[in-house]
């Protein structure tokens, strides 16, 4: 639409102004020189005044469109913003999920005796605060592990394992146990001392709390003292109880009914105590009666 500075006046001398031009002789008492310069000067200012409103709305129409445009800029701006934090957010992710080689520190070499660890099953079971056999830590426990740890080096099978209530994807070499484990009293009592040393300085490094550490630390400490052990069958004895109280502690505990392992029941010791040697005199009483017949150790 074009602008009302760019109209030209009408032509107020012609036929069609004159009925015009008659009244504003006669109105003003003019001549017909004065009526068209009259009529002249009003279309000069009533075309001032539509240039002015135009101007102005133009302006306005210039200041929204900037506006606008200023919006349509930011909202890109925002845009691409949000769009190169969740491109950098997508990069830190893949970067944190990517295989990393820990550093090494200077000057150290190599320890002057290998150990081997325990199972990657044993430390998992530690992991997840459950109960896990002793023997997983001994000596036996330990080479068992390095001699399957090859095989599942290279083994990328998964299985399901529950924790907590809840059905985990892992490696099978972590929810596997071995077919060789021996429960806590089937160990002899010199392999069972060095397999809870062992036990205990890898629940340290599986962050149990300082209170159960302790109190497990004195639990072997009192047994490992305990005057029962002077019977004869004092070892299967203390051997017995704490596999026993090391399953109750466990299980418990899960239930949030745990309690203070440390405290020797000697209630419970008297009754394991009479369970082990009434088995041990059924054992000779069967092997007198029946010398042919094999006997098997509780």
């Amino acid at each position: 639409m074009a602008g009302p500075n760019l109209k030209t006046p009408p032509n107020y001398a012609g036929p069609e102004f004159e009925i015009i031009r008659e009244g504003l002789r006669r109105g003003y008492h003019e001549d017909d020189q004065q009526v068209i310069k009259r009529l002249l000067a009003a279309w000069q200012a009533d075309r001032t005044n539509r240039i002015t409103a135009w101007n102005v709305q133009k302006g306005i129409e210039a200041r929204a469109a900037e506006e606008a445009d200023q919006a349509r800029r930011l909202r890109e701006e925002e845009e691409e913003m949000l769009a190169n934090e969740e491109a950098e957010r997508e990069l830190r992710e893949t970067e944190k999920k990517k295989p990393k080689m820990n550093t090494f520190t200077p000057g150290a070499s190599v320890a002057d005796i290998l150990v081997h660890p325990p199972s990657q099953f044993a430390l998992q079971k530690l992991s997840t605060f459950d109960y896990v056999e002793l023997w997983y830590f001994s000596l036996a426990g330990r080479l068992d592990a390095a001699k399957h740890h090859d095989r599942s080096q290279a083994d990328d099978t998964f299985g399901i394992s529950k924790v907590d209530d809840h059905l985990t994807i892992r490696s099978i070499a972590s929810v596997r146990a071995s077919c060789n484990a021996l429960p806590d009293h089937e160990l002899s009592f010199s392999k069972f001392l060095k397999a809870k040393n062992c036990f205990l300085e890898h629940t340290k490094k599986a962050n149990w709390p300082a209170s159960n550490l302790d109190a497990l630390a004195k639990f072997f400490w009192f047994l490992e003292t305990h005057p029962s052990l002077q019977l004869p069958l004092g070892e299967k004895i203390i051997l017995t109880y704490t596999s026993r109280v090391r399953h109750d502690w466990h299980r418990e505990l899960k239930a949030g009914r745990g309690y203070d392992i440390s405290i020797i029941n000697n209630h419970l010791l008297n009754m394991v105590t009479q369970d082990i040697e009434g088995h041990d005199n059924d054992r000779i009483k069967s092997k007198a009666s029946n010398p042919n017949k094999p006997t098997h150790d509780f």
